[in-house]
């Protein structure tokens, strides 16, 4: 046994060998030793992930406890062509003989289960143990174990299984002493942790074939990631010249808007100027008849004046009489503090006059493109005195302004939003009602609200009123662009519109500015 143990063969193994029973103190010492090995191994496949190694140092163990010449533990794979035999562990004690030219051990490659002998062969096709006894010379035309390794005398094939799967193979040849069937039963454990070594190769294996098919597939997600961005950057191009055009169309449709609400407020603004000029020609009419009066009066004062020192004093009695009766006629006094009032109204027209084409000025005035200071408040006065004619006739405007500081922003674009609300509002008035305008600050936004009294609209309605093109008017009433440029203009301006309707109740659309900062 000892020499068994030092790698060399007993003398009883020259000649024909002797089967007995597993004795059961040989069977313990088997088990024992192997269970000290297979701890080890164990944890130093765990802390290494060395494969070989570790089933090379399990067989070298069981070849030692078991007397054999030599042996292999190898994983069972299934291919498309068939099963195949990867052998992880090769071992031969005339490999570890001192010799001056020992015998080279093979090279470990697969082996497609058709190619190799019937021992190892049979193994593999039925999964059960093997257990062949020749006790004489190998038949002729017979294949090696493998490779590298001689026909056995006497071979024994045990199966490593997970389950009912063929994981992996353990092949003992040559023994000191003919194999027994109670070897398989005592060889178990050893058999067990073959399994679970080849499972967690192969684990590792499919873990390693996976991170390799995700690292080519993020090589591939890389370089399509580069061919995107170089896409990206040549349709950026596109876009760009694209966006251009399309904010060129936009000012367009803009201006185009623009313009056709200026349209429908030049009559009332015209009728706005003609009203004051109206009763400005009215009083200089009547300052006209006044004049003639005077005029009259006046004469009569210088004829007076003729007559006084030539005349007798008779006649200039008579004069002074004819004058103050016709004083008295035409009630001078009245006339004189009546000129001052008509005066006083000529310069109240002349004014509004003046009031409503700066205002008019204001609201038409060329946009810079660049932002400003702007008095929300200041603005939205202008726009309702520009606008006032569409509203006066048809609803009561409350206008309750709060203090609130200045934004930044282009004052002609926010005329064109304030117009398009408040002529949405009133256009929303079936019947004479009430528009609500208010201003007030909450934390750093300016807010603007424009209510109507009008009948509200529908969900349906509610949530496509900033759609281009959309519009509930009659067809030629409207482009169905001011809501959805009004939205787009206070977007611009870093804000944001509201709206809050409920059919039957009116509706409120508020506007959230930000306040402008000092940089």
């Amino acid at each position: 046994m000892s020499k068994a143990a030092s790698g060399h063969r007993p003398a009883a193994a020259s000649g024909r060998s002797r089967a007995r029973p597993l004795a059961g103190q040989r069977a313990s010492d088997i088990r024992q030793r192997l269970l000290e090995a297979l701890g080890p191994a164990q944890l130093e496949f765990a802390r290494h992930g060395d494969l070989r190694g570790v089933l090379s140092g399990l067989l070298r163990t069981l070849l030692d406890v078991t007397q054999s010449e030599y042996g292999v533990i190898g994983e069972v794979l299934v291919t498309p062509r068939g099963p195949q035999l990867r052998p992880h562990a090769l071992e031969h004690i005339a490999w570890r003989e001192p010799a001056d030219a020992p015998p080279a051990a093979p090279v470990l490659t697969d082996v497609d289960a058709r190619e190799l002998s019937a021992p190892l062969g049979s193994l593999l096709a039925s999964g059960e143990p093997v257990l062949t006894q020749t006790h004489g010379q190998p038949p002729r035309e017979s294949k090696g174990l493998l490779p590298g390794l001689p026909f056995p005398r006497a071979f024994l094939g045990m199966p490593c299984k997970a389950g009912e799967e063929l994981v992996g193979v353990v092949g003992l040849a040559n023994p000191a002493e003919d194999y027994t069937p109670e070897l398989i039963d005592t060889l178990k454990p050893f058999l067990a942790t073959c399994a679970g070594l080849l499972l967690c190769e192969r684990g590792a294996r499919e873990q390693r074939r996976t991170e390799t098919v995700l690292r080519r597939q993020e090589e591939e997600i890389q370089q399509q990631r580069v061919q995107m961005e170089e896409l990206v950057e040549q349709r950026t191009e596109t876009l760009l010249v694209t966006t251009v055009a399309l904010e060129e169309r936009q000012a367009q449709l803009m201006h185009a808007e623009r313009m056709a609400s200026l349209g429908q407020l030049v009559a009332g603004i015209a009728h706005e100027i003609n009203n004051p000029l109206g009763y400005i020609t009215s009083n200089l009419a009547t300052l006209t008849q006044y004049l003639a009066v005077f005029t009259e009066l006046i004469t009569r004062y210088r004829e007076l004046a003729s007559r006084l020192t030539p005349a007798p004093e008779d006649a200039t009695a008579e004069l002074l009489t004819r004058i103050q009766a016709y004083q008295e006629e035409e009630d001078v006094d009245y006339l004189l503090g009546d000129v001052k009032d008509l005066l006083q109204d000529s310069r109240e027209g002349a004014h509004r006059v003046a009031d409503t084409v700066q205002s008019l000025k204001a609201f038409v005035r060329e946009d810079s493109g660049q932002m400003e200071l702007v008095d929300v408040n200041k603005e939205l006065a202008t726009t309702l005195k520009v606008v006032w004619n569409q509203l006066k006739y048809r609803c009561e405007v409350k206008s309750d302004y709060g203090q609130v500081p200045p934004i930044l922003g282009r004052p002609a674009q926010l005329n064109q939003v304030f117009t398009h609300l408040l002529l949405n509002a009133v256009q929303a008035l079936s019947d004479p009602g009430t528009i609500q305008i208010a201003t007030w600050l909450q934390g750093d936004e300016v807010r603007v609200s424009i209510t109507d009294s009008g009948q509200g609209m529908t969900p349906d309605v509610l949530d496509k009123i900033f759609t281009p093109f959309f519009t509930t008017k009659p067809p030629g009433k409207g482009a169905g662009l001011g809501l959805s440029i009004s939205a787009d203009i206070v977007a611009r301006h870093m804000g944001r519109i509201e709206v809050q309707s409920q059919y039957g109740q009116g509706s409120t659309f508020t506007l959230r500015l930000p306040v402008a900062h000092d940089p």
